[in-house]
């Protein structure tokens, strides 16, 4: 009769090797399947909002496409002396340039719109720089104005865009209270959820792209009641000047 001797030791060993091993190829594989695109967030370089107690918000509206909407935008800010700051995209600012030089005539402040960000490249550094040189210059020729400010339109914001924020002359702008107006909720409802999420130091997220449509009829209540609360409604440029900047 043969006798069989196990060796534990060994056997110990083989297993965990095996185990690590497997452990190995299961990382391997959660970093293959991760999305590219994946936000990284942890803020650095991307201003959300400004630390303060005063009782000061800032106005700001994205501008992607159309030209049904802006202007009567610019009618009621005009109307209720508002200075706000203005995203415009900058194919947006070639197409219509007399809107783009009407922003900047009527004392508003201009920032570029990054559009169309998405998939492995958004990750690369270089996407999101060759699109602020490609901006800039759009609006510069636009406008006469070379935008220091920018913003990713859609919301999501990763390493890349971080590491293209810390670029000379950018500064990357999102925002605390997203009034969804994008949505055409109502303008009541527009009112209403910005009222709900004011607070010192917002920067309020409004379009004026054609999609926007009830934009145009919610601002003059929005503008209303916040004055209504004691709010004070002011440019990005000048909220940042009141405290600092914080991501989120």
């Amino acid at each position: 009769m043969k006798v069989y001797y196990i060796n534990i030791s060994k056997m110990l060993r083989i297993i965990l090797t095996a185990s690590l091993f497997g452990l190995v190829a299961l990382f391997l594989t959660a970093a293959l399947l991760m999305p590219a695109g994946n936000p990284v967030n942890t803020g650095a370089g991307v201003i959300c909002k400004v630390k303060t107690d005063e009782k000061i918000a800032a106005l700001t509206f994205n501008i992607g496409w159309g030209s049904r909407v802006p202007g009567p935008v610019l009618d009621v800010l005009k109307k209720e002396n508002v200075q706000a700051t203005f995203f415009i995209g900058g194919k947006w600012s070639k197409n219509h340039p007399e809107l783009a030089r009407r922003i900047v005539n009527e004392g508003h402040e201009i920032g570029g719109g990054w559009e169309g960000l998405a998939g492995p490249g958004a990750r690369a550094d270089t996407v999101y720089r060759d699109l602020l040189v490609t901006t800039r210059s759009d609006i510069r020729e636009a406008t006469g104005i070379s935008p220091a400010l920018f913003r990713i339109t859609g919301g999501d914001w990763d390493a890349g865009l971080q590491a293209a924020a810390r670029e000379p002359g950018c500064r990357v702008i999102q925002w605390s209270l997203d009034s969804l107006d994008i949505q055409t909720p109502g303008h009541y409802q527009i009112v209403n959820t910005i009222l709900k999420g004011i607070q010192p130091g917002s920067i309020i997220l409004l379009n004026a792209s054609d999609t926007a449509s009830q934009t145009p009829q919610a601002l003059p209540a929005v503008i209303e009641e916040l004055r209504g609360e004691g709010y004070k409604l002011v440019t990005v440029s000048s909220l940042l000047e009141l405290g600092p900047a914080l991501a989120d």
